[in-house]
């Protein structure tokens, strides 16, 4: 039986925009039924509505309840399991999907499916989608402890912040923690952010490093400070990467790698506004795997790689020891 919490939901409406970027693994080749409304939104596809109903919820419950007790976790009865799991079938999520998560994060069915459709309720609303709704709540289940208005009257301020054509609640969607940061703090880093980049930069750039509206602030400088000073490069590179969600030490050693490996040389932008290009792109230095980043940017092997950046690290842990200790002799 369908549950009778969040079925009113599938009528709400949700954005077309965001909808079209969700992942293809839960919403492809789907008719969406579409019922004029004057926000340009979509809904839920009837199509998935109609396959979830034919779901044995119990059974597939019972299946889950299984596997958990049997990796020694046991405090998630049937009825609780059963209660999410078809909360999630009537957003419209893929059983493949619920399935693999709860046995993957079974922490999420620590909360009762009364506050799982609340909070959902408050994101359907806000024309956020099913695939973004349940990946939020898996990334940062703490989403679930919150009150639903406190949650409401976030996502509505957020909205009403606009960066050019677009709002901070639609670039901040990949990173959930956001959502409960009061938008006084938003609009105070924005400011900041604004001071640095124009409006064509900022965008990307918040959409691919969302962290930096909420991380300390001279944690974010200095990695820009390192980019720009160190790295010799300027605004529209950094907002092209997502160079800022990563460590400071991070892009160090992968800087050093290359430029010690004599493949990375500092560009002159003032002498030649193209002679970064001659280089790898940041993204490439910064956003890739260590296998990817060793093999293909640098042209070396994989332990190349691990063992400079152990050398590194522990390099990088004696200066800043010696720095500290001068401080305090002084």
């Amino acid at each position: 039986m369908a549950n009778k919490l969040l079925r009113p939901l599938l009528w709400r409406p949700m954005s077309s925009q965001i909808f079209n970027h969700a992942a293809p693994s839960l919403f492809r080749d789907v008719n969406i039924y579409k019922i004029p409304w004057t926000g340009g939104m979509r809904y839920c596809s009837m199509s998935e509505i109609l396959q979830n109903n034919d779901v044995d919820v119990k059974a597939k419950s019972s299946d889950i309840s299984r596997v958990l007790q049997n990796k020694g976790i046991y405090r998630f009865s049937e009825e609780q399991i059963a209660s999410i799991y078809q909360l999630l079938l009537d957003l419209g999520i893929k059983t493949k999907n619920i399935d693999s998560q709860l046995l993957e994060t079974p922490d999420i069915l620590n909360y009762p499916a009364e506050k799982w459709n609340d909070i959902c309720e408050v994101f359907v609303e806000n024309g956020i989608s099913s695939y973004n709704i349940f990946k939020n709540i898996v990334m940062y289940p703490e989403l679930l402890q919150n009150r639903p208005s406190k949650l409401r009257d976030n996502l509505l301020q957020y909205r009403a912040i606009t960066i050019g054509k677009e709002n901070v609640l639609q670039l901040i969607q990949r990173y959930p923690v956001l959502y409960l940061v009061p938008p006084s703090k938003i609009r105070k880093r924005l400011t900041l952010l604004n001071a640095i980049f124009a409006p064509a930069e900022l965008r990307p750039l918040i959409r691919n490093n969302p962290n930096i509206l909420c991380d300390s602030w001279q944690e974010v400088s200095d990695k820009m400070m390192y980019i720009h000073t160190v790295m010799g490069l300027e605004q529209p590179q950094i907002a092209a990467s997502q160079a800022l969600q990563k460590s400071l030490l991070h892009i160090k050693i992968r800087h050093l790698f290359l430029s010690r490996a004599g493949i990375y040389v500092k560009p002159n932008l003032l002498r030649d506004k193209m002679s970064y290009k001659r280089n790898p792109s940041l993204s490439d230095i910064t956003d890739t795997s260590n296998r990817f980043f060793a093999n293909r940017v640098a042209k070396l092997t994989e332990e190349e790689y691990r063992v400079f950046s152990e050398m590194m690290r522990e390099e990088l842990d004696t200066s800043h020891s010696d720095s500290d200790d001068s401080e305090d002799e002084e």
